[in-house]
């Protein structure tokens, strides 16, 4: 199953609480989905079950990592340091998690030939649980959505970029909304659902979601805090 929506809340609530939000913080944010965008890997293979895949190994975050350093030194204005650290911390956060509650097979040493590791906790998740959880997440979304609001309107000048952000993200917002609906009412109504379904769904919302925080990282600055 997937977490990002958790993990993402939990790293809001932990920055909240121990630190201000700078530049890093955002690429921690940003790192917490890379890994689960392998879910398009079930679109270009025949396995159902590809959570865990390519994008949650421990050489590719290295090799992004890395790639991103080099990036920077082609071009210092386009890729901040700071970003590149926290994108690289987020990503190894999100695979030490998904490796201890995911409950499933995690290609670590992807494109190595070793097996996988597996999940160290594994939650007998019922069909209809694993469902309102995945569905709990558009939610998570959207709340996170609403503290990136929040972030924003703590800048010190509101610029018309800022306003136009502040737009999109509540566009995103209600997108999320209507999907925890949608899903939701399927559920009450009994209809079959898929998983493919959540899973295209929960691919849309961290794409869009990486797009527009890649947008708005020149406006945030260590001073900023989450109110």
């Amino acid at each position: 199953m997937i977490y990002t929506g958790f993990y993402i809340i939990s790293a809001l609530f932990v920055i909240h609480k121990l630190s201000t939000f700078s530049k890093i913080n955002l690429g921690i944010i940003m790192g917490l989905m890379v890994p689960d965008l392998d879910i398009l890997f079930k679109y270009l293979n025949s396995a159902t079950d590809i959570h865990g895949g390519p994008l949650h190994s421990m050489i590719f975050s290295l090799l992004v990592f890395i790639s991103l350093l080099m990036a920077r030194e082609l071009n210092r204005d386009r890729f901040n340091r700071k970003i590149i650290n926290g994108l690289f911390i987020g990503m190894l956060i999100h695979i030490f998690l998904d490796i201890l509650v995911s409950g499933e097979k995690i290609l670590f040493y992807w494109p190595l030939p070793i097996e996988g590791v597996d999940s160290l906790f594994k939650f007998n998740l019922g069909p209809e649980l694993f469902y309102i959880l995945s569905c709990i997440q558009f939610l998570l979304f959207r709340y996170s959505g609403y503290r990136l609001i929040l972030i924003l309107t703590k800048t010190k000048h509101i610029s018309r970029f800022s306003a136009k952000y502040i737009n999109t993200i509540s566009k995103f917002m209600k997108i999320q909304l209507l999907l925890f609906l949608i899903f939701l009412i399927m559920l009450i109504l009994k209809i079959q659902f898929s998983t493919t379904l959540i899973d295209f769904s929960m691919l849309l919302s961290i794409s869009f979601a990486l797009y527009f925080l890649n947008m708005i990282k020149d406006i945030f600055n260590k001073e900023l805090i989450i109110g």
